[in-house]
């Protein structure tokens, strides 16, 4: 039988995981990651950061030239809305990430500095604060709603070990922020998250299950017709 780590059983990490998403404690899930894992994030959405700020919606006129058989008045019905959406989301986005006028100042983070802030500007609160910046219908108390709880509420059931090196732990994700978990009638979704052991101790994997890397770029595209969760 292996020795229990020091820094706790996979069960053990994934119930940190969940608390610091639950409470914005980013550095204390900065702590469970492996650095390579962190630097690849950087590594990779990085450059689509800087990519995403290029993103323009068509003009009427390109709409037009795609289906010529659009009549202007629609062709510019469609794009109008979706020039204001990209108009808005910008600076909503970059307002999350912490930035002024480009993405670009991000370079000047170190890896563990930019999963920080991406986890901060990928958060449930900040996800909301961009929707409603690009909604044609934004809530009356803004305020509000972001004082209302929003994320989903995550209950850790537990783990199957796959050898000695990997791990996969089990957790049930509420349906609403606010629901009461009950065992003997459970609502909500079982999903699984994994996590590995590399060093002594257990690291969570960034897989999409508890972090989400795409989350963010989907809050405000001209497609997006939602919040910007995406399903899994």
């Amino acid at each position: 039988m292996m020795v229990q780590p020091a820094h706790g059983s996979p069960t053990a990490i994934v119930q940190a995981a969940v608390t610091a998403l639950e409470t914005g404690r980013w550095a204390d899930l900065l702590a469970l990651v492996p650095q390579e894992a962190v630097q690849r994030l950087r590594d990779t959405y990085l450059p689509r950061l800087i990519e995403s700020e290029t993103l323009s919606a068509p003009t009427a006129e390109e709409h037009m030239a795609a289906q010529p058989w659009l009549p202007r008045e629609v062709a510019a019905y469609y794009a109008e809305p979706e020039q204001r959406h990209i108009a808005a989301g910008l600076p909503a986005m970059r307002a999350e990430w912490g930035v002024s006028s480009s993405f670009r100042e991000l370079e000047a983070l170190s890896p563990a500095e930019f999963f920080v802030r991406y986890l901060s500007a990928s958060s449930p609160a900040a996800k909301l604060r961009a929707a409603m910046a690009v909604s044609p219908k934004p809530p009356a108390d803004p305020a509000g709603v972001l004082r209302q709880e929003i994320a989903p509420k995550i209950i850790v059931l537990g783990e199957v070990r796959e050898g000695s090196r990997h791990a996969h732990v089990l957790y049930r994700q509420l349906n609403e922020p606010n629901e009461v978990y009950d065992p003997e009638s459970p609502g909500g979704h079982v999903r699984t998250t994994q996590v590995d052991y590399a060093e002594g101790r257990w690291w969570l994997r960034l897989d999409h299950t508890l972090v989400d890397p795409q989350g963010w770029l989907m809050v405000w595209g001209p497609d997006d017709s939602d919040s910007g969760q995406a399903e899994e």
